[in-house]
């Protein structure tokens, strides 16, 4: 195979979603994967979905999906497969592997330079390890199971989109171990799904710690304005993030008296019921194509709510040929895409004692010595620059103060006072790890020391519109003029090429438009927005990309443009819907709280607004008439204790997680995934790491903290060579600063 890690030898013994995604991702980049099933099969070919609907193990397309590009072998030959493999990835529960024969130490005698990836629900250590679990009880544990529709249950993430985010930072663990290698040792990366849901989440427990100390209840949710809504011919998604997209819908639908009342009317005001009643009939009237293209004409973010039938349809996908025809089915193509570069060499001397490069000491990081420019807004890109600093790489992160960072603004609020953009803990959790500069790259001086930065970088990362940085000369056929061997990181909401290249979005947007909405809510209400993967998802897939990429740049010299469209990544943890409607043409309902192959749900307690999530095997009982049992007896017990009642007979169970409670983990926490750090303005503050743990490898999430706007302007100006007196100019002009004007 071709790709930036060909030569690669991974041995799969993994099931189900996590693991085969993960191997999948290698697999996208060029790497040799063998899939070694266990004696009974992938219980994955028995899910579906199947052609015409009729089981056959050798036919399911989510199955052949996942493994596509794949060999196939026993497990007797397991050991020496193993002996010639760079990864090993695995994801059973603790001891399952070593149960076959396959301890550390037979390991490190079969292959002492193995990565072995490891993912399971907990962990291989902490108090929760063995806990049995099922993805609903995960997404309860971790806060993914949210309030939809006031008078039922809250509501899973649909289309087992959780167990694809494991496997998503499993990939990325383990190219990072591979950066470190210690001869003689086997790497483990240990990944834990909890742990991997936490991750994708807006930080809640850091906003709940942050409104308690405002004396303001850690409760309260708004909602994203208007979200979905009906169009004559199905849902679409209009979402106001900012102040002057509000008044921009209120002038859309002439109704302009509700624009000084957005606050109320996201908090559910007496305001939002009138405004709804206004304006769903303006809606109604409308197409869904229709109120798309006007509302991007106005720059208001706004995306059609695709299921598996209206996304193979969707313009922007179709352009860009990214659903591909696979066993007679379509099915997603790849997450990222590699241009501009050199043909890809395939790495002759990548055998099993060496797969890149050794570190020079044993306590260095897997990124020290890469520079990095972040040129990034919001979470996605952030995020990727974040972990990148957390493991060593020297981040300058360019705001400016005529336009800091809009994540600032986020969590954040004005009668707090002149620095009140400096409060937002969702901005400081994506960017601990970084220096900060400000730079007016409007002005020739601005952008004159971006491009001597640029020059001196290894990697430029961004994910704006795509507009943005062409317009300032920072795209790639200007960095390479600048360095032939930089490779740059785009990661735009709907990709550099098709209809909608320069159409605006967030988050809620990319879930949307990706069939992620459509899957989640109940089947006869309205698609729910999932509100967490998206952005720290496309981080995580852009991060893997990357990892290929400095692969590739340390055996050719050559750099790249990757280019990681964030419609693309959701889509590839939404595979379900269109694989089975391109079989089928079957658009299954939305779920609710069921999945296939279990009685499940999401139940009262005695505890007001407190709830339970449990799983049990499919049993020949109506699902409706378990529910109604279900519900009769844990209405009447108090939560703790129908979760041990249940565990004690091995039944998965968890109740479901609030914000404020996130803290108080013991299984975190026995895994050390906070670590404190102080802010110069909000204080201490216990931030989240990475689900996963690499051994031996650092021994911190991160190494600093979150920095102030332009902290690092002199320090890092003047390691260009720039005076002091320069430095006053820059700031007298305003083109660096420390503050907002007029914040």
């Amino acid at each position: 195979m071709t790709g930036p890690l060909a030569g690669l030898h991974v041995v799969e013994l993994a099931n189900e979603i996590s693991g085969p995604y993960a191997t999948k991702l290698f697999v996208d980049l060029g790497a040799e994967v063998t899939k070694i099933e266990p004696p009974t099969g992938d219980p994955l070919r028995l899910w579906g979905p199947f052609p015409g609907g009729v089981s056959d193990p050798e036919r399911c397309g989510l199955f052949a999906y996942l493994n596509a590009g794949k060999r196939g072998a026993n497990l007797a030959d397991a050991a020496e497969l193993i002996a010639h493999a760079h990864v090993l990835v695995e994801n059973f529960p603790p001891g399952t592997l070593e149960g076959w024969g396959f301890d550390v130490d037979t390991l490190r005698q079969l292959n002492p330079n193995l990565v072995l990836l490891r993912i399971s629900h907990f962990g291989q250590s902490g108090p929760w390890r063995h806990r049995q679990a099922t993805s609903l009880t995960l997404q309860a544990a971790s806060g993914w199971i949210g309030p939809r529709d006031p008078a039922r249950p809250p509501v899973q993430v649909g289309a087992r989109i959780a167990e694809y985010v494991a496997g998503a930072y499993g990939a990325l663990g383990a190219l990072t171990a591979l950066r470190l290698r210690p001869v003689g040792h086997v790497t483990e990366v240990d990944v834990s799904e909890l742990e991997s849901l936490l991750s994708t989440l807006p930080y809640p427990m850091l906003m709940a710690q942050r409104m308690r100390h405002l004396g303001l209840p850690t409760s309260v949710r708004s909602a994203p304005m208007l979200g979905v809504v009906r169009a004559d011919d199905g849902w679409v998604g209009i979402n106001c993030l900012t102040g002057q997209h509000w008044l921009d819908v209120c002038a859309m639908l002439g109704l302009s008296e509700f624009a000084e009342h957005q606050i109320a009317i996201m908090l559910g005001g007496p305001e939002r019921a009138e405004f709804f009643a206004r304006a769903e009939p303006l809606l109604a009237k409308q197409t869904v194509a229709e109120i798309v293209e006007l509302s991007q004409a106005l720059r208001i973010p706004a995306a059609p709510v695709n299921d598996g039938a209206t996304v193979l349809e969707c313009p922007q996908y179709a352009k860009r040929g990214f659903f591909v025809e696979s066993g007679g089915f379509q099915r997603p193509g790849s997450p990222f895409r590699f241009t501009d570069a050199a043909s890809v060499t395939p790495l002759r001397n990548f055998g099993p004692k060496i797969a890149v490069a050794s570190r020079s000491r044993p306590d260095e990081l897997p990124f020290a010595g890469l520079k990095v420019l972040d040129l990034s807004t919001f979470w996605a890109g952030a995020y990727l620059t974040c972990y990148l600093g957390a493991f060593g790489a020297e981040i300058v992160k360019v705001e400016s103060i005529q336009r800091p960072d809009g994540f600032r603004y986020s969590g954040a609020f004005p009668f707090e006072g002149d620095d009140w953009y400096e409060r937002s803990v969702l901005w400081q959790a994506t960017n601990l790890n970084k220096r900060d500069l400000t730079l007016d790259l409007t002005s020739r001086r601005g952008l004159d020391i971006a491009r001597r930065l640029a020059a001196q970088a290894d990697v430029v990362v961004e994910n704006f519109s795509p507009r943005v940085v062409e317009q300032f000369g920072l795209d790639y056929e200007s960095l390479v003029a600048l360095k032939p061997d930089v490779i740059l990181v785009r990661m735009p909401g709907f990709g550099l090429h098709g209809p909608w290249r320069d159409y605006v979005g967030w988050a809620l947007n990319i879930e949307q438009t990706s069939g992620m909405s459509a899957v989640t809510g109940y089947a006869d209400g309205p698609p729910c927005n999932p509100q967490g993967p998206a952005d720290p998802l496309v981080g995580v897939h852009a991060g893997v990309a990357l990892l290929a990429a400095l692969e590739h740049r340390r055996r050719t010299g050559e750099g790249q443009l990757i280019e990681v469209a964030q419609i693309e990544v959701a889509a590839c943890v939404t595979a379900e819907p269109v694989i089975e409607y391109s079989m089928n043409g079957v658009v299954r309902p939305r779920e609710g709280n069921r999945r296939r192959g279990y009685l499940q749900g999401v139940y009262p307690t005695s505890e007001d607004g407190v709830w339970v999530a449990l799983s049990v095997p499919e049993q020949p009982v109506d699902h409706d008439v378990f529910d109604e049992m279900v519900a009769a007896w844990t209405r009447t017990q108090r939560p703790t204790a129908i979760v041990e009642a249940l565990r004690a007979q091995n039944i998965p169970a968890e109740r479901l997680i609030a914000a404020e409670e996130m803290y108080d983990i013991a299984q975190l926490d026995a895994r050390g995934f906070y670590e404190e750090f102080e802010h110069p303005i909000t204080g201490a503050h216990r931030y989240p790491g990475w689900p996963f743990r690499i051994t031996p490898g650092p021994a911190r999430h991160h190494r600093t903290a979150p920095p102030t706007l332009g902290q690092h302007n002199d320090e890092i100006l003047r390691g260009l060579g720039i005076s002091d007196d320069e430095l006053a100019s820059l700031r007298a002009d305003w083109v660096i600063g420390e503050r907002v004007p007029n914040a």
